[in-house]
């Protein structure tokens, strides 16, 4: 029986670009794209983003540093932010949950501009899930590794008393993800489509089993 459902932000709720960053970044400092992106991802940046070593400021620096230019702070967090697009497809099994308040929440790997960019332009997200989120960058540690499950299991025993790690399903896009959270103790399932996860979710929450059956 499932009690409490975490949800990834990135390509599940909504969907993202990195090709779009790249090609923003390309633009605002006249660099190639291929430069940006490895200024962001090559140069391991990304990741110290995402796990809270680093702050926006001194992001922007590096930023600033590695392409050889200075843009305006803003302008910089902009192209690096403004890649993201609503999944629609969710809406219907989120805005279920909201309404019969199932205890779930928000397990993802992202860094604070993302995520306030999110939370600021998707409305849904901050109404949906007002509490419950385990963010990577907030603990210190990233999917698949076990610490940050374990971090979110901890939120869901504290949202659900009792609650066992099986008890728990996590949805991600990302197939490493899905792995290690099973291999912690949760029950998971990869993303591939809606109607997909529309079945798999029915199968293990016969609240929203209508929802499956609705669509096809």
């Amino acid at each position: 029986m499932i009690r409490f459902i975490f949800f990834d932000l990135g390509n599940v709720l909504v969907r993202f670009s990195v090709d779009r960053l790249v090609q923003q970044g390309a633009e605002l400092t006249g660099r190639s794209a291929e430069e940006v992106r490895q200024a962001i991802f090559g140069s391991g940046m990304e990741r110290k983003v995402e796990i809270g070593q680093v702050t926006d400021e001194e992001f922007y620096e590096h930023f600033c540093r590695e392409l050889g230019c200075r843009p305006e702070p803003e302008a910089v967090a902009w192209a690096m932010n403004d890649i993201f697009e609503e999944n629609e497809g969710m809406h219907p099994l989120t805005q279920r949950l909201a309404e019969i308040d199932f205890p779930r929440g928000i397990l993802s790997n992202t860094g604070p501009g993302h995520w306030n960019h999110c939370c600021t332009f998707f409305s849904f997200i901050p109404e949906r899930f007002p509490t419950n989120h385990v963010l990577s960058y907030k603990v210190g540690t990233m999917k698949p590794d076990h610490e940050i499950y374990r971090a979110a299991l901890s939120v869901a025993e504290h949202a659900v008393p009792g609650i066992r790690p099986k008890e728990v399903l996590f949805i991600d896009d990302l197939e490493k993800n899905v792995v290690g959270a099973q291999e912690f103790g949760f029950d998971a399932v990869r993303y591939v489509s809606d109607e997909q996860l529309r079945n798999d979710v029915a199968i293990r929450l016969p609240v929203v089993a209508d929802l499956a059956s609705r669509c096809r």
